[in-house]
């Protein structure tokens, strides 16, 4: 690795033992940067600086292929989705809806290292550092660009905190956990202070796994209603709910008329099955 940058991980390194001295020994921090998996990347900063959420294809999920797996999931794991339905008032539709944008009803969590996204995220708060890796057609001096770069920096930083809090508290593997781009993980893709605030262990075996089914439903429920969602709420008001489970208005228009979707499909099910029934 190259000298300078050596010599801003270790000013990173020393920030981060300052401001975890509560909470994590200096020692495990040591040993998460000796680690041969920490490795600089500044184009994890340059593909989220030129990342496009309206440019996503959310309308893939509405198509008629994709609504009957989520029908059929729900059909398949009925009896769990209701338990969750019943302890925290938000549907099963909407939750399944949620799971399937994120992750493909859990089939596809993601496959970034967490820490690593997180970190050079953080670290290429350095303008210093990161002026050396930009391309020509990023420019630093455009407000635009640089409002967006700051902020990312900074939730990147507080993140990685969190991360490495979970990891020493949780003996959670940090290194080697898998997510997103942007440092979300599990079926759910919580990012680190999310899983903190609305982690749910449903199945109660003492951890919040969101690599399992029911933790990960369970989380995303409490999440919603922990910011507020609730069933009866006017259509206006659940889409900044789900907004704020991911801020795109693309992504939340997305979720609720899959979730309709569901609805209509589900309740028309149960209308045969009656008509089975009839004698």
């Amino acid at each position: 690795m190259d000298e300078g940058v050596i010599f801003f991980i270790e000013n990173f390194k020393g920030k981060i033992k300052n401001d975890l001295k509560e909470q994590v020994p200096e020692s495990y921090i040591e040993k998460l940067f000796s680690s041969k998996l920490i490795k600089f990347s500044p184009e994890v900063m340059i593909r989220s600086l030129t990342w496009n959420e309206r440019s996503l294809p959310y309308h893939n999920f509405l198509k008629d292929e994709r609504i009957e797996r989520a029908k059929k999931f729900i059909l398949e794991n009925r009896e769990l989705l209701e338990k969750i339905e019943g302890v925290f008032q938000v549907e099963k539709e909407l939750i399944v809806a949620i799971l399937l944008v994120e992750s493909d009803l859990g089939n596809s969590p993601g496959k970034y290292e967490v820490f690593d996204q997180l970190f050079n995220l953080a670290l290429c708060g350095e303008e210093e550092l990161f002026k050396k890796y930009l391309p020509e057609d990023i420019n630093l001096e455009d407000e635009t660009i640089k409002t967006r770069y700051k902020r990312r920096s900074q939730w990147a930083y507080k993140e990685l905190l969190t991360l490495i809090t979970i990891g020493y508290q949780k003996s959670l593997d940090i290194l080697n956990l898998k997510g997103s781009i942007f440092g979300a993980f599990g079926y759910s893709q919580f990012v680190p202070s999310s899983y903190v605030i609305y982690g749910y262990d449903f199945d109660g075996d003492g951890k919040v796994n969101l690599f399992g089914l029911p933790d990960a439903l369970a989380s995303i429920a409490n999440y919603l209603k922990g910011e507020g969602y609730r069933v009866d709420s006017p259509s206006e008001f659940k889409k900044r709910i789900v907004m704020r489970y991911n801020f795109s208005e693309p992504y939340a228009e997305t979720v609720l008329s899959l979730s309709e979707a569901l609805k209509e499909r589900l309740n028309l099910v149960q209308k045969l099955d009656e008509v089975d029934r009839v004698p």
